[in-house]
């Protein structure tokens, strides 16, 4: 193990065939035997394997010499005192972590390892008081907790300037209890990094002898004799049957006999080669926890014959098939796409919490939760062959909701309390990118992030549906000016002009934007992106693949945005189903086109969309494209109504269209449009 001086000085023997120097303390014992002026009980043996304690008294709590210090300070380590800085000192020399208790705050000089009872407390060294679980481990005496095990001792129990008498504390704990304990406390020292390993359970005895030496050096104190070990179940030598073939066999590297004894002696291993075969037994040292079977032994003898040795062979048998609609290959073009349209990627965590994800919603509440499950589908719009209507009500935010009652993937061991669920929606994270960069940038933000959603699955032991998804944020000006004032701010109608981009590259042409309602976006200032699917009945209906808008004000306010932001987010598995597999060749007509213009009068909640879908409907094959540039509402338009211009373009490939088709045309156009709205010209 690599976390101390001497485990390093192991593996540089080993590699260099030199002899380890490993330093042998020579202790003189006086007084008192420590068995006397101690009681250890260990109550979970489970949890601590061994505890071992010694006594020193009379000692001289003061500064520790130039040299100590100096190395504890190259070691990153602050020196405290001579004694406390000698268990730090022990701990990077060994690997051993220790602790110091002032033997006469040892309440009835009794030490209790024992499970946390349940709403138990204590201070510790930092001063912090701490809550307990059952689940942790402690030191206490008769009266109450004096340590975390393995993780910081307490306040009650500490070394200061007037202890005489201090009582070691060598220990061997279970790593995952440790581990445990010092994740629920967010609280990492060097003494849990290192029991959270599984320490050799030989150390305690020799970390606590090698302490003891130096604390009678440099602290003028007076060895008592023995030491107090708790020790009942030693583990027993594991031996572990070992052939040169397993080298072989999973490396490629032959090695002789003589290699392989050779290796793992320096190493430490004890081995008995088998006269008449490869074959050995290996004897695995205590201080080695990490091997437990023959290909562990392999790793070892490898990297000391060399990972040079391992032979380079070109793979045999059939090429394999290559990936038809390779996801890799998709997503490389959509970041290809908007990277050109000005965009920066970001990458943030799949993990988040119900709290954060919560905070894109302007109205907490379970129907409002509800849209996080089902992404732009869930949000409603209105329209013909769409499949939902809008939803004119207003959310009503529910005092007494509950964020934990949103289904959601939950982390068994998550690393903290904000990243305990896998994401439902990649807006949360890329609005909080957009919030840490306004603090720093009043540059325009274009932001877009491709990732996974996952969604909980319906049925009981069945794995997450995974979501290919698109995310995209803007905010700030949407072009670089020499005046920042005059800059213009980024609006809805950028945001739009980015996804038609991506949309047009690739190759999607048929689709629509419908109004809706959605709890992160502003009323009146949302909508739906639609494409085009086959019903079950034939008919061909308008499936929502996302949702765009602007950011709601409250949502707004809530991450602290400076400037008004838009957000949308699509189905990328959707959308990439209106991908044409081929592309069709439509060849450039001769023709002269011709160009008509088009006011329209129509009420003011009909949606351009429709307009724009009834006119290419009726205009037929002969008409080209229709684009609306002008929406008007003031006088003399009455109030309710508004005013469409659409630009028509009419074009055949067989002959030139005269003036008179064109306008049979646009008066068919003009039929069905007041047939289907009531819409007038103007």
């Amino acid at each position: 193990d690599l976390s101390s001086i001497i485990g390093i000085a192991r593996e540089v023997a080993a590699l260099t065939k030199q002899v380890l120097h490993i330093p042998q303390p020579v202790l003189h014992e006086q007084g008192k035997p420590a068995a006397e002026m101690v009681k250890v009980t260990v109550e979970d043996t489970d949890l601590c394997p061994r505890y071992s304690a010694r006594i020193i008294s009379g000692v001289k709590i003061g500064p520790s010499p130039e040299w100590l210090g100096r190395r504890l300070l190259a070691a990153c380590m602050r020196p405290i005192n001579n004694v406390v800085d000698i268990t730090n000192y022990v701990m990077l020399e060994f690997g051993q972590p220790l602790h110091g208790f002032d033997y006469d705050l040892v309440r009835q000089q009794h030490i209790i390892v024992r499970r946390a009872h349940a709403g138990e407390e204590m201070t510790t060294l930092d001063g912090v008081k701490r809550k307990l679980t059952p689940n942790m481990l402690l030191i206490t005496d008769p009266e109450g907790p004096t340590a975390i095990a393995g993780v910081m001792g307490g306040a009650i129990s500490e070394v200061n300037e007037k202890t005489t008498t201090v009582l070691l504390e060598a220990a061997n704990f279970l790593a995952t209890s440790v581990r445990r304990t010092s994740v629920a406390l967010g609280l990492r020292t060097d003494a849990s990094s290192r029991f959270e390993k599984q320490l050799d359970p030989e150390l305690t005895v020799v970390g606590a002898n090698r302490a003891m030496q130096l604390m009678v050096e440099l602290a003028n104190g007076s060895l008592h004799p023995g030491i107090v070990d708790c020790y009942p179940a030693p583990p027993q030598p594991r031996t572990i049957s070992f052939s040169t073939d397993d080298v072989e066999w999973l490396t490629a590297v032959k090695v002789t006999q003589h290699e392989v004894v050779e290796a793992l002696t320096w190493l430490g291993f004890t081995v008995i080669p088998d006269e008449h075969s490869n074959k050995m037994q290996v004897t695995v040292p205590t201080y080695r926890v990490d091997i437990e079977e023959s290909a562990d032994l392999v790793e070892e003898v490898l990297r000391m014959v060399g990972y040079d040795a391992i032979p380079s062979t070109i793979p045999v048998g059939p090429l394999p098939e290559p990936q038809v609609d390779s996801w890799f290959e998709r997503e490389y073009a959509v970041r290809n796409i908007l990277i050109g349209a000005g965009l920066n990627e970001i990458v943030t965590y799949a993990m988040t919490s119900r709290a954060r994800m919560v905070n894109l919603l302007a109205h907490a509440d379970a129907t409002s939760a509800h849209v996080l499950l089902q992404g732009g589908k869930s949000a409603s719009s209105n329209g013909p062959h769409t499949e939902a209507a809008l939803n004119h009500g207003t959310s009503t935010a529910v005092a007494t909701f509950d964020a934990h009652t949103i289904p959601a993937v939950t982390l068994v061991n998550p690393l903290s309390s904000d990243l305990d669920v896998m994401r439902l929606t990649l807006m949360s994270g890329l609005l909080e990118t957009v919030q840490e960069n306004s603090k720093r940038n009043k540059a325009g933000l274009r932001f877009f992030e491709i990732g996974r959603r996952y969604l909980p699955a319906v049925e009981a032991n069945s794995l997450p549906d995974e979501r290919r998804s698109l995310s995209i944020a803007l905010s700030g000006p949407a072009e670089i000016s020499w005046v920042p004032k005059l800059a213009r701010p980024a609006d809805f109608y950028d945001l739009k002009g980015v996804i038609e981009t991506l949309l047009a590259r690739l190759h999607i042409t048929r689709y629509r934007f419908t109004p809706t309602q959605h709890p992160t976006f502003h009323p009146g200032r949302c909508a739906l992106l639609e494409l085009p699917r086959a019903a079950s009945d034939g008919e061909e209906t308008f499936s929502p693949v996302g949702v765009l808008g602007e950011v709601h004000p409250v949502v707004q306010q809530r991450y602290d945005l400076p400037q008004r932001t838009y957000l949308c987010e699509f189905d990328l598995e959707q959308l990439y189903e209106a991908v044409p597999g081929r592309l069709a060749y439509v060849p450039i007509s001769r023709h002269q086109e011709l160009s008509r213009d088009l006011a329209l009068v129509v009420d003011e909640q009909i949606p351009a969309q429709d307009i724009h879908d009834v006119i290419m409907e009726s205009g037929g094959e002969l008409l080209r494209s229709a684009s609306l540039f002008d929406v008007y509402r003031g006088e003399p338009i009455p109030a309710g109504k508004k005013n469409l211009t659409y630009s028509l373009v009419y074009q055949s490939q067989e002959r030139t269209l005269t003036d008179a088709e064109a306008n049979a045309l646009q008066d068919g156009i003009i039929r069905a449009l007041n047939e289907k709205f009531g819409a007038a010209l103007r």
